[in-house]
């Protein structure tokens, strides 16, 4: 028979997958953390682009307030011409993961430039400092650009601002640096992580994930706001079949209006998240 603790552990609810301020996420880390929860969530992980500042910020509250905080990260790597994002999970202090994530970082703030001066041809004048200002101290990226467009009246929308300049195949649209996700998972695995594919429903090809799972990926994000019913059991599949590992979460940055829909809702089970601890015990007795 069950104990009441570990029932309640069976049907908690655990959202691995978010944004804050450190990257482009509309809340702070301790706001964030009070979000969760009040939507009665037990676990999550911050997944901020490129930065693992917000677990420092946010530890201190999510102890105080009862919900396990997960170190995560979410980096960005490309793989034959297509972004691919990995999510870290459980990283500790590591200075060649840390020396990483600051030269991707630094290669963001490259890029926003180059953005910003492909707008600026074509006569859509914004200042890079404005961009920067909604970055704060954070990782800077496409949707502060997209936030400065609406706030300028260049567009209605942050869909309008990619769709119309900075998304894939738009005018002012800037590649991302070719970036190797096999160094990343390599990186995530020797800082006493495991290392998972990021919503792999956003055109990423079955070749591409052969080889991320040859290259030692421990596992596949399965529930996303990307995935539809479908894609959760297409993906369910891969895993089973190669023996990975499944997390999920509602990707939520705050400025989109599914954010809110999908926050508390796009959780995944607890069991996941005991599956993820018990991979990285044995892992580390090998």
């Amino acid at each position: 028979m069950l104990s009441a603790a570990t029932s309640e552990r069976e049907f908690a609810t655990v959202d691995l997958h978010m944004h804050t301020t450190c990257s482009d996420g509309k809340l702070s880390p301790k706001e964030i953390v009070e979000k969760a929860h009040a939507a009665g969530l037990k676990a999550i992980s911050i997944t901020d682009h490129d930065n693992l500042a917000a677990y420092q910020e946010a530890k201190p509250v999510a102890d105080a307030l009862g919900i396990e905080l997960i170190p995560g990260v979410e980096v960005s790597t490309s793989h034959l011409g297509r972004d691919v994002h990995i999510l870290g999970y459980f990283v500790q202090e590591n200075s060649e993961l840390n020396a990483y994530l600051k030269a991707c970082r630094e290669r963001r703030i490259v890029r926003t430039e180059k953005i910003v001066d492909n707008l600026r041809k074509m006569g859509v004048y914004i200042r890079i400092e404005q961009v920067f200002e909604k970055a704060s101290n954070g990782s800077v990226g496409r949707p502060h650009i997209a936030a400065v467009l609406q706030e300028t009246g260049y567009v209605q929308s942050y869909s309008e601002a990619f769709a119309k300049y900075i998304g894939p195949n738009s005018p002012a649209y800037e590649k991302s640096v070719e970036t190797d996700p096999a160094e990343v998972i390599r990186l995530i695995n020797e800082a006493g992580g495991l290392s998972f594919l990021a919503h792999p429903g956003r055109f990423i090809p079955d070749d591409t994930i052969r080889f991320l799972i040859d290259a030692g990926l421990d596992g596949i994000e399965i529930i996303h706001p990307a995935h539809d019913e479908d894609q959760q059991e297409f993906y369910r599949a891969i895993a089973n079949e190669y023996f990975l590992l499944m997390s999920g979460g509602s990707d939520y940055h705050g400025t989109k209006p599914q954010d809110e829909e999908n926050f508390g809702q796009l959780v995944m089970q607890y069991k996941w998240l005991e599956k993820m601890r018990n991979h990285l015990v044995h892992s580390s007795t090998w």
